[in-house]
This record gives C-alpha cells, sequence and structure tokens, in this order.
C-alpha cells in the first residue's frame, strides 16, 4: 500500500529492521485485512506476508485488541465479525471460524480501552450488539440484553476514553445518542435526554482524550459542531459558537471525518468533496480556530478517514477515490505535511486500526 523511502515509494515484503508497530487496513473490495509494519520514525509502510487475509463479505471496519492478539473485522456482506489472531512475531492474521453473528449490516466497530467489551452499530437494524472478549481466547459471547435499541440506521460508534460511556451517530435523525456503560457488564443505558441533536447531515465524530468535549463533522455544511461532554453523566451540550466553518470561505467541502491530536490541541477533518484537510487548533473551552496554513491538500481523492498513528508524529488518510491511503507529518505549530505519495493497491480502504 505505502512505501518503503521517502523518496521512492514502493509496497514490500515484511521485513524491516528498523523499529516499526502494527497497522491493519480494512479493504472491502478484496474481503480482507492488509496488515502492516509501520516504521516509527518516517510512517512508512511495510506490508505484511501474506496480506491481505481473508475475512468475510465487504469488511467495514476493523478493530484490534490492545493485547496485540486479536483482530476483529465487521463484514457488512454477511452480518457477522470476524475474529483473527495475530502471530506474535511476524503480525501474520490467522481467521478463527465460525463468524460471530452481529445485527443486520454492521456499520462501526468499537471498544473499551481495557479490551474487555466490543461493540458494533448495526445500520439497518438500527440497533447495537455487545460483545464480551475472552481474554485467553478472543472469542465473543454476546452479553444479556444485546442487541441494544438505538436510532435509525446508526453509523458511527466510539466507546469513550474512559470507558464509561458509548456514543452513537444516526445521520438520518440528526442525532447523536448516548448511552452509560455498565461498568463489569457492558450493558448499555440510555444518557439522560438523549439522543442530543447536531448538525445538518453529520458524517462523523471524535473525542478528544480527556473526554471534555465531542466534535462532530456536518457534511452538507461543511462546518463541525463542538459539544461539552459531561464527565458525570455524558450529556452534551453544545458550546457557544458551534458550529464551525472547515473553510474561510463558503466553499462546499463535505467533511466525512475527523480526529483529535494526542495532546487534545489540535483538530483535523479529511473533506471529501475538497480532496483535503482542514486544521484547527482547539481552544481551553473547545472552540476552534483554523489554522493559517489551512487546509492542505489529502494527496488522495475520495477520503472516507483519518486518524492518527500510534506514534503521534503521523496522520493517515484513507482515499476510497485513489484506492490508497496517505501518510503526513505533524508539524510543531500543528500543521500537517505529506511525507509519502503512496502507491495504490487493488481494494478501497474502507477503515483502519493502528496498535502502539
Amino acid at each position: 500500500m505505502l512505501l518503503l523511502s521517502l523518496a521512492f515509494p514502493a509496497i514490500t515484503s515484511c521485513g524491516s529492521a528498523a523499529p516499526s508497530h502494527l497497522g491493519y487496513v480494512a479493504l472491502r473490495g478484496a474481503n480482507g485485512v492488509t496488515a502492516y509494519r509501520i516504521n516509527n520514525h518516517s510512517g512508512a509502510f511495510t506490508s505484511i506476508l501474506g496480506s491481505p487475509f481473508p475475512t468475510g463479505l465487504s469488511p467495514a471496519s476493523v478493530y484490534a485488541h490492545p493485547s496485540k492478539r486479536f483482530v476483529y473485522v465487521a463484514n457488512q456482506g454477511e452480518n457477522n465479525i470476524s475474529l483473527l489472531t495475530a502471530d506474535s512475531q511476524t503480525g501474520a492474521l490467522t481467521e478463527v471460524l465460525p463468524r460471530v453473528p452481529t445485527g443486520i449490516f454492521p456499520a462501526s466497530l468499537g471498544m473499551d480501552s481495557g479490551g474487555t467489551f466490543l461493540y458494533a452499530a448495526n445500520e439497518a437494524s438500527s440497533n447495537i450488539s455487545a460483545f464480551a472478549i475472552n481474554s485467553g481466547s478472543g472469542a465473543l459471547t454476546q452479553i444479556a440484553g444485546s442487541p441494544f435499541a438505538t436510532g435509525t440506521n446508526p453509523l458511527k460508534l466510539k466507546v469513550s476514553p474512559s470507558g464509561k460511556f458509548l456514543y452513537v451517530l444516526t445521520p438520518n435523525l440528526r442525532s447523536v445518542f448516548a448511552y452509560t456503560i455498565t461498568q463489569g457488564a457492558g450493558t448499555l443505558q440510555p444518557v439522560a435526554g438523549s439522543p442530543f441533536t447536531v448538525g445538518t447531515s453529520p458524517s462523523s465524530f471524535a473525542i478528544d482524550p480527556a473526554e471534555h468535549f465531542m466534535f462532530v463533522t456536518n457534511a452538507s455544511t461543511s462546518t463541525v459542531s463542538v459539544f461539552a461532554i459531561s464527565p458525570s453523566t455524558g450529556v452534551l451540550t453544545q458550546i457557544p459558537a458551534s458550529p464551525f466553518a472547515t473553510a474561510t470561505t463558503a466553499t462546499s467541502t463535505i467533511p466525512v471525518d475527523v480526529t483529535v491530536s494526542p495532546s487534545g490541541m489540535n483538530l483535523y477533518v479529511v473533506n471529501s468533496e475538497a480532496n483535503n484537510i482542514s486544521e484547527f487548533s482547539i481552544a481551553g473551552n473547545g472552540s476552534l480556530t483554523l489554522l493559517t496554513a489551512s487546509p492542505v491538500s489529502s494527496s488522495g481523492t475520495g477520503s472516507v478517514f483519518i486518524l492518527f498513528d500510534s506514534n503521534p508524529q503521523f496522520v493517515f488518510v484513507g482515499n476510497q477515490g485513489s484506492n490508497n491511503i496517505s501518510v503526513f507529518s505533524v508539524n510543531t505549530d500543528g500543521t500537517l505535511a505529506n511525507v509519502q505519495t503512496p502507491s495504490t493497491f487493488g481494494a478501497s480502504p474502507s477503515s483502519m486500526f493502528v496498535l502502539p
């Protein structure tokens, strides 16, 4: 998928001597997951021998267990989840059958930071499947009460950094549904006042590492709505001056995904129509200010996701139109610089997860 050097990008087999960590990319058209070693110093990708590793049909979301032993993939074409075990030496993946049933059209996976529970947002059945994770085998067992009802056609799901809350984005209802997670049991209880109204045509959301704010991208208005998160209840309250434009002029950018820097000081929004990335600073009250150098080209077309590497020096953007992933370095002022022009590969990326 990506490159071995900055000057001459290429895809190669696993074997880099440089310190690295693992990343996994779900490839919808290839019905599989490609595994990579990501260089800690350059951000370069090295494909692990055997990639892509087979999953179910039309994988939409990938999530790795913090133990680094298990990888989970939501298969929209089969309404189930694949469990793959990772070789501790090579990072190669082996699927464990049978696959685990979900609701209809699972679109997004989420997990608590301890790796105790896995959640799947089921877009067509409008509910949330919840599973307990066996720490020894990675096996999934549906917990009592699952699936849990949510809004119509949920698209994105995230567990808050503290593990106390789960949030689900339902674009058709212009809402975020919020739940408390029962500690030790994983069951879901609606937060008082949920659902919370967001902007028009919401496409994605992110939560800052300190769990102070939620940032929601609004595709049709090319804006970002910002909400303060109550640390005790999980209630969302839109901050003054929200939403914030993704461009300095009245331009349609169609923001599709968003990520927050590990420091909580910067926000990045990838725009599919403009093929660029809006760069913001985040104030203490959650308000956003576009950086002077914003936007920067996404170095691809049809972008669908953006995320930070586990090494906060790099940011990755998945481009379905150009079938590649762009790699950016993060400058000290928070601006992004494209460090690699990625090679294309045979299927479009739908999701990515990076391990420490």
